[in-house]
C-alpha cells in the first residue's frame, strides 16, 4: 500500500521524465535566466512594441461554453490513487478532490498528442460537458526552471499544436495556452522573445480555426507583470483572435486580486474575457515571487462559470492541486502525486 506523501506518477505525464528532464510541474515567475543554444525558426512578426488598446466600454457577451457543465475525468490520478488506497489517511479529502473538474495538461510527454487529446475530448463530449485543456509545449519552456522542456522550434511547435487542434476537432473545448510563457518573457534573449510571441500567435490561429474551441492565452499572475506590460504582450501574441486570457495558473493570489487585475487588463485589450485558476488560492494570502508547495496554501473556490463578473468567464482548477510543484523542501518531483500536501490543502480550506 502506498502511504500519503509517497510518489505516484500520473500515468499520462510520467513520460515527461524522459522528454523534459524530470520537469513537468509548475513554472517559476523568474526573469533573469537566458536560454542558450535555442533552436528556433526564423519566421516572425514585427518586433515593434505593441501598445495597449484604448479602454472600451463595450463588453462582449459570455461564450457558449459557460452554459455547460465542466468535465470530470472519472479516471484521473486522484481517482486511481484512492481506488488503490481506499483506507489511506485523508481518503475522504482525496475522494472529494477526484470528483472536481480539473484541467488536463498536454505537452512533450504525450507521444501521440492528437490521439490523447481526442480520447479526452471524446470522453467529455459523451457526457455533454466541457473539457479544459492546457497546452504546454512552448519552445524554451520555463527557461530552465522546474518545467524545462518544450518544442525545439516554432515549426515543430505549430505542427504539434495542429495535432492538438485535430484531436479537439469541431467539439467544444476550453484551451489555456502556455502558462507563464508571456509572464516569463524577460527570461529570454530579445530575439527569442519574438519567437515566443510568434509561436503563441500562430497557436491561437490554429486552435481558433474551430469556432467551438475557446482559447485563453496565459497572462501570469497579478503580482508578476504590470497590467500595461502584460497588455502589450497579449496584443503582440494575438489576443485579438483569442477568447481572452488566463490568470493565476499554479499560483496562489486571491480571486478578488485576480479579478481586479483581470478587469484592468481586459480594458487594455479590447475587453477580452478571462478565466482564473482557483485550485490553490483559498484563504486571504498575499504571495509574492516564486512559490513551491507553500505551507500557507489551501484549496480555493470550486470550479464554476457563475463568477458574478461580466469579464470573468470561469473560476477553474487549472493546476492539478494534488500534484507537486517541484522537488523543493523534501517534496516529490514536479507533476508527481503529493498526497499528504493535497490533504493539507483540503484541511487548510476547511473541507
Amino acid at each position: 500500500m502506498v502511504s500519503v506523501g509517497e510518489q505516484m506518477p500520473r500515468p499520462s505525464r510520467e513520460l515527461a521524465v524522459v522528454s523534459s528532464k524530470n520537469k513537468v510541474g509548475v513554472t517559476s515567475p523568474i526573469g533573469e535566466k537566458e536560454v542558450k543554444g535555442a533552436k528556433i525558426a526564423t519566421t516572425r512578426t514585427s518586433t515593434s512594441t505593441v501598445q495597449p488598446e484604448a479602454n472600451s466600454t463595450v463588453v462582449p457577451p459570455k461564450p457558449n461554453w459557460v452554459n455547460s457543465p465542466l468535465y470530470v475525468d472519472p479516471t484521473n490520478s486522484a481517482a486511481q490513487y484512492i481506488a488503490a488506497n481506499p483506507t489511506v489517511s485523508g481518503a475522504a479529502y482525496i475522494t472529494r478532490m477526484s470528483k472536481v473538474p480539473v484541467a488536463e495538461w498536454f505537452g512533450d510527454w504525450n507521444t501521440n498528442v492528437k490521439s490523447d487529446v481526442n480520447r479526452y475530448v471524446s470522453a467529455a463530449a459523451a457526457t455533454g460537458s466541457i473539457p479544459v485543456i492546457v497546452v504546454y509545449n512552448i519552445p524554451n519552456r520555463d527557461c530552465g526552471g522546474y518545467s524545462v522542456g518544450g518544442a525545439n522550434s516554432i515549426a515543430a511547435y505549430t505542427q504539434w499544436v495542429a495535432q492538438v487542434a485535430a484531436g479537439i476537432g469541431s467539439r467544444p473545448a476550453v484551451v489555456v495556452l502556455e502558462p507563464d510563457a508571456l509572464g516569463a518573457l524577460d527570461c529570454l534573449p530579445a530575439n527569442v522573445q519574438q519567437d515566443r510571441i510568434e509561436s503563441i500567435s500562430q497557436a491561437v490561429n490554429i486552435l481558433k480555426a474551430s469556432t467551438q474551441t475557446a482559447v485563453y492565452i496565459d497572462a501570469g499572475t497579478p503580482v508578476w507583470q504590470p497590467a500595461k506590460t502584460m497588455a502589450s504582450r497579449l496584443i503582440s501574441a494575438n489576443v485579438a483572435a483569442a477568447d481572452g486570457f488566463s490568470l493565476n495558473v499554479s499560483y496562489f493570489a486571491t480571486t478578488t486580486d485576480n479579478q481586479q487585475y483581470g478587469n484592468t487588463l481586459a480594458k487594455m485589450v479590447g475587453n477580452k474575457h478571462y478565466v482564473i485558476d482557483t485550485s490553490r488560492n483559498g484563504g486571504n494570502n498575499k504571495p509574492t515571487g516564486m512559490q513551491c508547495n507553500p505551507s500557507f496554501a489551501s484549496l480555493g473556490q470550486l470550479p464554476t462559470t457563475d463568477t458574478g463578473n461580466d469579464l470573468n468567464d470561469g473560476l477553474l482548477w487549472i493546476k492539478i492541486p494534488w500534484e507537486s510543484d517541484g522537488a523543493c523542501n523534501g517534496s516529490p518531483g514536479p507533476g508527481v502525486g503529493y498526497w499528504s500536501y493535497a490533504v493539507q490543502l483540503a484541511i487548510n480550506a476547511g473541507w
